[in-house]
């Protein structure tokens, strides 16, 4: 069951460098005995899908790496639906969806594993489709106590705590269980364009503003860091919709048709670059980020771009950067009581990252501190969190959870307390 191995090779340096205590590789019956009689020591136990997340790993503690024995995935051609287990990445996942023809929303990272969905799963396809736990249609893992389950989505006949089993899951799974595999729906694939171009703060400013008057089907991610780059996703790729984009954006810059690239879906879309100049420097550099929801800016756009430009000027390291996706149509339109994803008004999600030289600590405690200004500077604007990642081992990991889950707390405590008494996952 256990490999005693100190270091965990994952694609997040932070996590790569913590010294743990070794790795479990299934979920046997080794495994739900350690559960059941609490004996998983020190506690939590951190898991590892894509090993994109900071906190797959932690010093002195044990990470159940889920990524070589949880490969099968299995197309119902159907139903339309995909059955995955653990270790499928997003990127992965797509490439073999594109061959039926088929999609899901992913992220801006191929790199992502189930934690993207199990955490919200926000996409440049949101707008237009949804959350990606929107799409789970079963879930099968194990609870935090050791038992096994497998739960569909609720209906009118479930019952009370199936549901709130399901609510639990789709938003707050780390906390609750480890999950071994998802069945979800698909969607056709279709043709996408997407659009890039290095800004100025006022046109940024101004094309936010622009972008909420959008429809759903064009959605709009950006990113700060030495410049500023917007990245424009457009679905239903016809002459309509580009039309309706270049009518939007004609006055902002200078527009060509050479300009929009056609992809034939996420999985090949060009990377989403954050502008930064220095990454050839960047060979061991340690970080974390934090992710906010809010609602729409429309006239506040002036001042929160103007107080970013602020605290940019700030930042103690060229690798700290801000960055920003777009929400909205779709994800409005399920209840916030439906899921663990309760701000299903928020219009932008921007996220925070502080970065620094591995080993630094100076280094480190300023591009945190630099972290929590910039949080505050944008906490009027987006009260909300969005937990993709946790921080339980920094200061804010309070806060950062009543803003995340709101009047929901409670409830995701009290299923908690149900399903991981023992406190062997993350904790709330």
């Amino acid at each position: 069951m256990a490999i005693i191995n100190s270091r965990l090779e994952v694609p997040n340096f932070l996590a790569t460098d913590n010294c743990i205590a070794g790795v479990i590789e299934k979920v046997d019956v080794g495994l739900l005995k350690l559960l059941r009689e609490a004996r998983i020591k020190p506690k939590p136990i951190l898991i590892c899908s894509g090993g994109t997340s900071s906190r797959c790993t932690a010093p002195g503690h044990w990470t159940l790496d889920l990524r070589n024995e949880y490969q099968n995935i299995e197309f119902d051609l159907t139903s339309k639906q995909v059955e995955f287990e653990a270790g499928i990445t997003m990127g992965k996942l797509l490439e073999i969806l594109s061959k039926e023809g088929r999609t899901f929303p992913i992220g801006l990272s191929n790199l992502t594993g189930l934690g993207y969905i199990l955490t919200g799963g926000v996409s440049p396809l949101s707008r237009s489709q949804g959350l990606a736990i929107d799409q789970i249609e079963t879930i099968t893992g194990v609870w935090g106590r050791g038992e096994p389950f497998e739960i569909s989505r609720p209906d009118k006949f479930s019952n009370s705590e199936i549901k709130m089993q399901w609510r639990g899951l789709c938003g707050a799974a780390p906390f609750l269980a480890i999950v071994t595999s998802l069945k979800v729906v698909t969607s056709p694939l279709e043709p996408l364009l997407v659009w890039q171009k290095v800004l100025n703060p006022d046109q940024l400013s101004e094309l936010i503003q622009i972008a909420e008057n959008w429809p759903n089907s064009i959605s709009l991610q950006w990113a700060w860091g030495d410049k500023i780059n917007a990245y424009v996703v457009i679905k239903n790729a016809n002459k309509e919709e580009k039309k309706t984009f270049k009518r939007s954006i004609k006055d902002l810059t200078s527009y060509s048709t050479n300009d929009l690239l056609e992809i034939p879906s996420l999985h090949n879309k060009p990377d989403f670059i954050i502008p930064l100049l220095n990454k050839a420097k960047m060979s061991r550099y340690h970080s974390e980020v934090l992710s906010l929801l809010g609602p729409i800016w429309s006239n506040q756009s002036n001042d929160v771009i103007k107080s970013l430009n602020k605290v940019m000027t700030k930042r103690p390291d060229t690798n700290c950067y801000i960055a920003s996706q777009q929400l909205g149509g779709s994800t409005c339109q399920i209840s916030p009581e439906k899921t663990s994803f309760v701000h299903r008004q928020a219009i932008w999600k921007p996220w925070i990252t502080a970065a620094w030289p591995a080993g630094d600590n100076k280094k480190r405690e300023k591009s945190l501190s630099w972290l929590r200004e910039v949080w505050r500077t944008l906490e009027p604007y987006c009260p909300g969190v969005h937990m993709s990642q946790m921080h339980p081992h920094l200061s804010w990991h309070e806060k950062e959870l009543n803003d995340a889950f709101k009047e929901w707390l409670p409830g995701l405590k009290s299923l908690k307390s149900r399903y991981d008494p023992q406190g062997l996952l993350p904790p709330l």
